[in-house]
């Protein structure tokens, strides 16, 4: 579902209140540069005594046009209900959202009606998926699995990473992000180490509590963060929605199931199939090839093998990529990665590891998960 979204409301449509004298902190000056003054607006001592998650805001003064128009608002969705984002919303929970938003911006000294916080226009959005592993898979063991993956080349792979000790693969560009992580494993981090930076007190005794469960504690995230509203609006779009969504419209299990599904299987699952496939015997993989394509040539065969024993070896497509790449262009290294695409589809019919399926089924039911504090709700 949705976690993570950046609110952008004009300045006339809220109400700003001086409760200075109640020990509510004003706007402070952030930073300052040559064509803006930042300002930020944090929750009081009090506030974040009280236990309660805030949103963070932000506003600008542009040296050149006056003041900027819009209220930056940023915040977790589900930690604002749950205070933590391991539970997952529903589209029913839109309404209590609302109001519980509308309350914690009133603490910090904004008054926004509830029309104006539902139809609020969104400048970026982060979807995410946690799944529950099955049947003794780890969430490590998945990821390595992962790790093997020839992702496309618009992710720059500079700036892959395979993180702490095998839990996370990360993987951006500066307009999109897609991590996938051990959840779990995640809660128990310090700060610097954490992919989630923002963990409150609650959300890390969760950890305890779901640790002491082996059948609680293998729990995948897929977070896709959408970071620049272009490819938010150009994603939305290829999904078959409208451009330019408000937060009510963003609020939406489908869209997010839509998101998430796109990331898994255009980036990991159909270029990669080969990588998942039931583990075979080396002369029982080419009896598969030429059972799956009669016109197949013993050479064209032993060549797509080779690849694709060389494609599951160690850490798999993004090692070979870059041995190959010392030695060809990358033209021949996207004709390579054809190759193996062309392989894995031949080897793979019917014949994916249960994980993968595990997987494909869990995003397809996109069930919300729940601990077990909420999972009656």
């Amino acid at each position: 579902m949705i976690d993570t979204v950046c609110l952008l409301i004009p300045k006339d449509k809220l109400t700003f209140l001086d409760l200075s004298s109640y020990g509510v902190p004003t706007w402070n000056l952030h930073s300052k540069t040559d064509q803006y003054d930042k300002f930020v607006k944090n929750p009081s001592k009090r506030d974040l005594d009280s236990g309660l998650y805030f949103p963070r805001l932000t506003g600008y003064r542009r040296k050149s046009y006056g003041l900027d128009a819009n209220v930056r608002i940023e915040f977790s969705v589900p930690k604002l209900l749950y205070l933590n984002n391991l539970d997952e919303l529903e589209d029913r929970d839109f309404p209590k959202v609302i109001d519980t938003l509308q309350d914690r911006l009133k603490t910090m000294g904004i008054v926004a009606t509830k029309s104006i916080l539902e139809k609020a226009s969104v400048s970026s959005v982060h979807f995410s998926k946690n799944i529950q592993l099955e049947d003794g898979y780890t969430v490590t063991h998945l990821i390595s699995e992962m790790n093997k993956v020839n992702l496309r080349k618009s992710f720059d792979f500079a700036k892959t990473r395979f993180m702490n000790d095998g839990q996370s693969l990360y993987a951006h560009t500066t307009a999109h992000q897609l991590v996938i992580y051990d959840k779990i494993a995640d809660l128990g981090k310090d700060k610097k180490r954490a992919i989630d930076k923002d963990q409150n007190p609650y959300q890390r005794s969760l950890f305890a509590e779901l640790n002491k469960d082996p059948e609680l504690n293998e729990v995948i995230r897929f977070e896709i963060r959408l970071n620049h509203k272009q490819k938010m609006n150009k994603l939305i779009e290829e999904l078959g929605y409208t451009k330019n969504p408000t937060f009510k419209e963003v609020f939406s299990s489908e869209l997010s199931k839509k998101v998430v599904n796109s990331y898994w299987q255009k980036l990991i699952k159909e270029r990669n199939l080969g990588l998942f496939s039931i583990s075979i015997s080396v002369k029982d993989i080419l009896r598969t090839l030429f059972l799956a394509d009669k016109k197949l040539k013993p050479k064209q065969a032993i060549y797509l093998l080779g690849l694709f024993m060389l494609a599951r070896d160690e850490s798999g497509m993004r090692q070979l990529r870059t041995i190959v790449s010392k030695r060809s262009h990358d033209r021949t290294w996207y004709r390579i990665a054809k190759d193996m695409q062309q392989a894995s589809e031949l080897i793979t019919k019917n014949k994916l590891r249960d994980w993968v399926t595990q997987i494909d089924k869990k995003l397809e039911d996109y069930q919300p998960y729940k601990t077990k504090k909420y999972e009656n709700k």
